[in-house]
């Protein structure tokens, strides 16, 4: 269900997830979803000094290949917050295969040093009862867009 992992990135109730590596939008003029006008991305060298404001995409090194009666919520760790990073996460649905993709936002007056391999996310498991419908995601595998 999980590769790429480490068994000490287990916790009591999460798993810590790792920053493989990391994107940086491309400016436009508008994003606009309904013209399909979207975000194009550059992938950067780690580490990376992220500066107040920046906004990057991160992929982990961990993949999912998650069965059908397992989700995981994706949070963010509390050293993330505490030195001023926002991570924008979601869920991983039953049924996705990949690499995690995530937002990572300086939302403080700092800049943040971002390096390989470093937790900035955890998963925690749930056991679902009964079944569910598989996802079916342009996303699959990790694409950005």
């Amino acid at each position: 269900m999980l590769k790429n992992f480490k068994k000490e990135n287990i916790g009591p109730c999460s798993y810590d997830l790792r920053l493989k590596e990391i994107f940086k939008p491309k400016k436009i003029v508008i994003v606009d979803l309904s013209k399909d006008k979207i975000t194009k991305f550059t992938k950067l060298k780690l580490p990376y000094i992220l500066k107040p404001g920046e906004f990057l995409l991160g992929k982990t090194f961990e993949e999912f290949d998650t069965p059908l009666n397992i989700m995981s919520i994706l949070k963010t760790k509390s050293t993330s917050f505490r030195i001023g990073l926002k991570i924008l996460c979601a869920v991983n649905d039953p049924g996705y295969k990949g690499e995690i993709v995530f937002g990572i936002h300086n939302i403080s007056n700092n800049k943040i040093k971002i390096f390989k391999g470093m937790s900035l996310l955890q998963a925690v498991f749930i056991d679902l009862k009964g079944s569910s419908v598989p996802i079916q995601t342009k996303y699959m595998g990790g694409n950005l867009l």
